[in-house]
C-alpha cells in the first residue's frame, strides 16, 4: 500500500481542470478532499462556495490546497469581483489561518498586465491576494487533451463545423497538456518552497491559431478545417448581444477577447522545468 503524501484539498473540483487534478493527486498517494457546493458528505466532500464561502472544517488536516473554482455565471464587473475575488480572498485567508502547507491558486495566462479582459483582470486581483500571503499561483495556457474541457474543448467542437469560422488569423496560444498540467500541479505542491512570482504552466513555443483550430479539426475529423474569415470584433458584438439575450452560448464574449489578447510569453516556465516538468508541444491527436 502506498503511504499517505497527506490530505490535499481541492476546489471546482467537478469542474474539468479540478478534475484532472483530483486524479492526479490521487494517483500520487494524497488523500483528496473535494470541496464543492454541494458535497456528499459520506464520501468524504465538503462544503466551498465562492459567495457562500467554506462549510465547517472544510479545511481541517489539509496540507495541500489547490484553488481552481471560478464562477463563470458572474459577468459584470462588480459581480465578478464580489464572487471571484472577494470569495477567492476568504478561501485564502481561511488557508492562512488553518495553517495550510501549501496553496496553489490556478490562475491562467489571460492574467497579464495590461489585460482588458475581466476574467485576466480578475485573475490577477486574487494572485495578488495569494502571493502576498506566501502562496503559489500558476498561469496555465490552453488545456487540451483526452477529457476536452473547458475553452480547448468549445474550440474542438467548433473546429468540427463545415465551415470554420476564423478570427484573429495572426494571433497566437500557448498550449499545455492536461497530463503536463497535472505534474506540474503534483510537483509544485511537494516543492520545498512557494515561488514568490506567477508560474506560467505551458509548452513556451506559441502556436498560430489559424494552426491551432487546423489541428483540432485534423485531431477530431481526421481532415483539415476549411475556414472563413470573421472579424474577431464583429463576433464579439454579437456574441454579447446574444449574451444579453440569454443565449447559451460556448464561449463568452470575454473569453474570446482573451483568446484574441494572448499573453505574449510563458511567464517563468523555466523554474517549473527545472524541477523535472516538461510541457510537450501541441498536438490534438
Amino acid at each position: 500500500m502506498t503511504e499517505s503524501r497527506g490530505l490535499a484539498a481541492v476546489t471546482g473540483a467537478t469542474g474539468y481542470l479540478g478534475g484532472r487534478f483530483c486524479d492526479a493527486l490521487a494517483a500520487e498517494g494524497y488523500e483528496v478532499r473535494r470541496l464543492v457546493r454541494r458535497p456528499n458528505l459520506a464520501a468524504g466532500e465538503r462544503a466551498f462556495d465562492l459567495t457562500a464561502g467554506l462549510g465547517t472544517g472544510a479545511l481541517d488536516g489539509v496540507d495541500l490546497l489547490i484553488h481552481c473554482a471560478y464562477d463563470f455565471t458572474a459577468r459584470s464587473r462588480p459581480a465578478i469581483w464580489r464572487s471571484n475575488v472577494a470569495g477567492s480572498r476568504v478561501l485564502l485567508e481561511a488557508a492562512q489561518q488553518a495553517g495550510v502547507r501549501r496553496t496553489i491558486a490556478v490562475s491562467s495566462m489571460s492574467a497579464y498586465a495590461g489585460t482588458r479582459q475581466l476574467y485576466g483582470r480578475a485573475k490577477l486581483a486574487t494572485e495578488l491576494d495569494a502571493l502576498s500571503r506566501g502562496m503559489t499561483v500558476v498561469r496555465p495556457g490552453l488545456v487540451y487533451g483526452p477529457s476536452w474541457g473547458g475553452t480547448a474543448g468549445a474550440l474542438r467542437k467548433l473546429a468540427t463545423l463545415p465551415l470554420v469560422p476564423l478570427v484573429g488569423a495572426t494571433t497566437h496560444q500557448f498550449t499545455v497538456h492536461e497530463d503536463d498540467l497535472s505534474k506540474a500541479i503534483v510537483a509544485l505542491g511537494a516543492a520545498p518552497f512557494a515561488s514568490k512570482v506567477p508560474l506560467g504552466l505551458a509548452n513556451p513555443n506559441p502556436v498560430n491559431f489559424r494552426e491551432l483550430l487546423d489541428g483540432l479539426s485534423l485531431g477530431a475529423t481526421g481532415h483539415h478545417a476549411r475556414f472563413v474569415r470573421i472579424p474577431w470584433q464583429a463576433l464579439s458584438a454579437a456574441m454579447r448581444v446574444a449574451e444579453l439575450a440569454r443565449v447559451p452560448l460556448p464561449l463568452r464574449a470575454d473569453s474570446l477577447l482573451g483568446l484574441m489578447r494572448p499573453a505574449a510569453t510563458v511567464e517563468n516556465v523555466g523554474l517549473v522545468e527545472s524541477m523535472g516538468v516538461r510541457f510537450r508541444a501541441f498536438d490534438p491527436r
